[in-house]
């Protein structure tokens, strides 16, 4: 064999970028994959909406108060994986 017979093979260049064949050389914006759904106005929305219940003191006590809880726990979970 030859020395050179290998450099004659020269590499071809495909119009593609990175390692992968098949991804494009352009880099223009993405397309999205689906098409955009009409959305429905506002009046529209407020009429499906059902009315909510007022919540009382006592419930919003108990909500405020868990959530309290909650985030002296998490503190507490902190604190202790600190060390």
């Amino acid at each position: 064999m030859r020395p050179g017979a290998l450099t004659g093979m020269a590499k071809q260049r495909s119009s593609s970028a990175g390692p992968m064949p098949t991804q494009p050389l352009q880099l223009g914006t993405m397309q999205p994959t689906l098409p955009l759904m009409p959305r429905a106005s506002s009046d529209a929305k407020a009429k499906d909406r059902t009315p909510r219940k007022r919540l009382t003191r006592a419930q919003l006590i108990d909500a405020v108060k868990a959530k309290i809880s909650r985030r002296n726990s998490l503190r507490k979970q902190r604190a202790a994986l600190k060390g």
